[in-house]
């Protein structure tokens, strides 16, 4: 680190010292007996930032039944950590705001940090993290007010830098380090510390470019702002399919969100972000709905997979094992039929039965014949391959081993995943499946009504291990609650168990 260069930045005259408010409120806050009228009262005296704060309470991003119509009423209403996340977050980032004759790109800063804090808190409130979601939002808020004071230190020096990464944040911090050996997160967590944020807030700020890198205590923090960053990535990508694997990817991997999860999380980001920019007033651009980015990454990843792009993992590995019999399926780059003899053999195999859970699911497409008559082949084939991309997303990071049985029917086979576990993860893409439909078909506003999921799973455990003796038997008792999954009328799950001795 070029330290001469980071304490020149942390001196230069244009860079703003902490604001009045702010560092009034960091010292009540830091005693647990402060009382509310007296840190009301010390927000009120900057009216600008008191309204800021009533307008966002009042959104819907905070969901209050009531209006607030006080500062003093919020403190209440809310509590302490949101009105003090909020008045901390607003008040610095209105000092680093733009000058007259400033080429840095405030807009695109405005938007990354908005889209980050929101998706940060509401990852947390997935999670359950109460009490870290304000310093998520925060920290996120934040994350990037290094980039701005080494502008201020460095001027075009550093906009140059920045310019050659707008399409690409990720590469800000290596170009950073070899032209300054200095990078923005460690400037933004200087001035944090220097004006006696919270560690909380300074060490994520730090590390939100390489969460697992940071310390334990306050790593749910960083790993909350780190996938908010790449929520913001999905929103603003012109092509959203790598960035949307990624954040599934990480996701999975940093707080094992799903994928139907973090779905719901860019909706919500979205929305919210574009609420709030109103609320605050500034300017993030024009932003692509995001139903229709998801739709957008759906669409591609489906003609990637008619191009024979997309192979599934399991395809790859039984494909290197059998010899002389071709084990994918040509359309959907999964395993045909008897890839998934192979597969669950090979499961069935290395286990002994009743130790290790083995489920088997079948999912059967109906109404799709209708669709072929309507509509013709293409779109057929677009929901056959959009359901097989589907459910690589829920199964193979289960382990699963995805197959087309036929041409409308698919199987999945899940090593050490018990009963309830395979029906919760086969209810939620069961839901997607209705919701993607729309996305893959917009023309066809019924399409959700004509086409349906039947799925049946049956699972090999103790109390069943006397009953499935063979790979075979468990596969006949899949398709046996497959069938009884037919004879409902709309989409449905039912899971095989044996009838107990009388």
């Amino acid at each position: 680190m070029d330290t001469d260069l980071l304490t020149d930045i942390l001196n230069c005259p244009s860079l703003p010292s902490l604001p009045a408010v702010a560092a009034k409120v960091l010292e009540l806050t830091s005693d647990p007996d402060v009382k509310m009228t007296e840190l009301a009262s010390q927000i009120t005296m900057d009216q600008a930032l008191s309204a800021k704060v009533l307008r966002t309470v009042n959104s819907s991003f905070y969901g209050l039944r009531k209006r607030c119509s006080s500062i003093e009423k919020a403190l209440i209403m809310l509590g302490l950590g949101p009105v003090k996340s909020l008045v901390l977050g607003f008040s610095l980032v209105s000092a680093f705001e733009g000058q007259d004759g400033d080429s840095f790109d405030y807009q695109h800063y405005w938007k990354r940090g908005l889209d980050t804090a929101i998706a940060a808190k509401i990852i947390a409130d997935t999670k359950k993290f109460q009490e870290e979601t304000d310093e998520c939002f925060l920290a996120g808020l934040l994350q990037d007010i290094g980039m701005i004071a080494m502008y201020r230190g460095m001027g075009e020096r550093y906009n140059t830098v920045v310019q050659q990464c707008l399409d690409d944040h990720s590469k800000l911090t290596r170009v950073e380090l070899k032209e300054f050996e200095l990078q923005h997160a460690s400037v933004g967590s200087a001035i944090a510390e220097k004006w006696k944020i919270p560690s909380e807030i300074s060490v994520s700020i730090n590390y939100h470019e390489r969460p697992t890198a940071c310390p334990s205590e306050y790593s749910r923090v960083a790993r909350c702002v780190a996938l908010g960053n790449l929520v913001h990535a999905v929103l603003i990508a012109e092509n959203p399919t790598e960035p949307l694997r990624n954040l599934y990817a990480r996701g999975r991997t940093w707080l094992d969100l799903n994928e139907s999860e973090l779905d719901e999380i860019i909706l919500e980001t979205s929305n919210a972000s574009k609420e709030m920019a109103k609320v605050l007033q500034v300017s993030v651009g024009v932003q692509e709905n995001a139903e229709d980015i998801l739709a957008k990454a759906d669409r591609k990843l489906i003609e990637m997979t008619r191009e024979n792009e997309i192979e599934s993992y399991a395809a790859q590995e039984v494909g290197s094992l059998v010899e002389d019999v071709e084990a994918t399926d040509s359309m959907t780059g999964v395993l045909n039929r008897e890839g998934f003899k192979h597969a669950i053999r090979q499961v069935y195999s290395t286990v002994k039965p009743g130790e290790v859970d083995i489920t088997v699911i079948q999912i059967s497409l109906t109404g799709l014949s209708s669709v072929l008559e309507s509509i013709g082949q293409k779109v057929h084939d677009d929901i056959v391959i959009g359901t097989s991309v589907l459910l690589l997303k829920f199964f193979e990071p289960m382990g699963g081993a995805i197959c087309r049985l036929s041409e409308n029917d698919f199987g999945v086979v899940l090593p050490d995943v018990d009963r309830a576990t395979a029906a919760g993860s086969a209810s939620s893409f069961t839901n997607e499946f209705t919701e993607a439909l729309r996305r893959w078909i917009p023309d066809l506003p019924e399409v959700d009504k004509m086409v349906m999921a039947h799925i049946g799973l049956a699972t090999l455990d103790e109390g069943t291990a006397m009953l499935f003796v063979s790979p075979e038997k468990l596969v006949l008792a899949s398709t046996k609650a497959v069938k009884a999954a037919k004879g409902s009328e709309t989409s449905a799950i039912r899971s095989f168990v044996p009838k107990k001795a009388a």
